[in-house]
Formats: structure tokens, C-alpha cells, sequence
């Protein structure tokens, strides 16, 4: 389960002290400390997990994490913005996890393993699927709709496997989130709704009828059919 793990930090104490920890765990750490290096590293190294510290001396967190939550890659948020708007939009925008600081480190370590578990479970659980033109390939975390690629996130890929292995079947939001994060996160309503949307305007530039086949269900979730 060990991984590669890239650190996105402007405090040097706090990433030396993360970085000695990590490592004591069996992780191999590098570290940048503001987002211009951290995309450069990001595509050198190809991490397995990102911490990203949101308020960064030349970049925007969140753009930050909007780029690297593109990939196959994990993201943790690790911030003073303790919101819970600020959690929303972190993620929202494709964060896997997000931790206020000051943070305890037995905490952060417990979650950087449950993160990488959930990532390898991702990419080697499950068979090949093929249902109505779409076809699923876990282990590739793809999904082609008539030969097209879909062009998905790790979450939109899950979202959407979830929907076509249950099809005909209503699933509801909160069994959806269930898919993406661990444990109850606030307003999951709306970020439920935001991956669907997202997914399905995806669909929509491969094929209309694609897009369709994902129905709403006022009230309670979403059906496959």
C-alpha cells in the first residue's frame, strides 16, 4: 500500500515535520513549497496522493486541486480555511478528503492509508461491464459509450460505474457520496448533484441519448436505465 506522495506546502516546519512522519510510514515523500513547482513535480513524479495546503505564496489552492483531481491521483486538503463553504468548494472541485489545521498527525497518517487503499481498491476491483453501448473498464477506470472514451475524473468514473452496475435501480445521494469519500461530508446534496451534472454534460458531447440514460429522481437520487 505504500505509495508516492508529493507535498504541497508553504511552511517549511510543517512539511519537514510531515515529511519525517510520512516517511517513518514507509512513504517516499517530495516536497514543493508553492504550486508553480508543485504542477511541474506533479507531472514529473506522478504521485499517488497530494496534501495540498490551500493558501500558497503564487497560486490558488483550489486551482491546484481542480488540476490534480483531473488525474488518477488523490487529493487531501490540509488548510487553515476551516469553513464549511471552504470544505464544499475543496470538494466540490475534486478533493478526496479535507483536513483543517492545527491537525493531529496520528489522524492524518490513518487517513493518507484510507485514501491510498480506496485508490488501489478503485483501480484492481471488479469486472468488465458492458450495458446499453456503455461499456465499463475497472480496470482501467475507464468508460467508452459506443468505442468513445468518456472523458472522466477518478470520482465521475466512480459515480458513473456505480450508476450502470445498478441500472434500473434508483440510488440515492447519500449512497453516491458513499462511493467517493468515507465518511459524511456537509451539503453532500449539492455535491452529488454537481458530479452528475458534470457527468452528464461529458455524456452529452459524445451523444445526447448517452446523457439521457441518467434520470433524476425528485426527492431521493438517480437511476441508470
Amino acid at each position: 500500500m505504500r505509495g508516492k506522495i508529493l507535498l504541497v506546502e508553504d511552511d517549511p516546519l510543517i512539511a519537514d515535520m510531515l515529511k519525517r512522519y510520512l516517511e517513518r510510514e514507509g512513504f517516499t515523500v517530495f516536497w514543493d513549497s508553492d504550486g508553480m513547482e508543485a504542477l511541474k513535480s506533479f507531472e514529473l513524479l506522478k504521485p499517488d496522493l497530494v496534501i495540498l495546503d490551500l493558501m500558497l505564496p503564487d497560486m490558488d489552492g483550489f486551482e491546484l486541486c481542480k488540476s490534480f483531481s483531473q488525474t488518477e491521483a488523490m487529493v487531501l486538503i490540509l488548510t487553515a480555511k476551516d469553513t464549511d463553504e471552504d470544505k464544499i468548494v475543496g470538494l466540490e472541485l475534486g478533493a478526496d478528503d479535507y483536513v483543517t489545521k492545527p491537525f493531529n498527525m496520528r489522524e492524518l497518517i490513518a487517513r493518507v492509508k484510507a485514501l491510498l487503499r480506496r485508490r488501489g481498491k478503485a483501480l484492481s476491483s471488479g469486472d468488465r461491464l458492458s450495458v446499453g453501448g456503455f461499456e465499463v473498464r475497472p480496470e482501467e477506470m475507464r468508460i467508452l459509450f459506443r468505442g468513445k472514451l468518456i472523458e472522466l475524473t477518478p470520482k465521475e468514473f466512480l459515480i458513473l460505474k456505480r450508476l450502470i452496475s445498478k441500472r434500473g435501480k434508483v440510488i440515492s445521494r447519500r449512497e453516491i457520496m458513499s462511493e467517493i469519500y468515507d465518511e459524511e461530508v456537509p451539503d453532500y446534496e449539492r455535491i452529488v448533484d454537481t458530479y452528475i451534472y458534470r457527468i452528464r454534460t461529458k455524456l452529452m458531447e459524445i451523444d445526447r441519448q448517452a446523457a439521457e440514460r441518467i434520470k433524476t429522481v425528485r426527492g431521493f437520487g438517480y437511476k441508470f436505465e
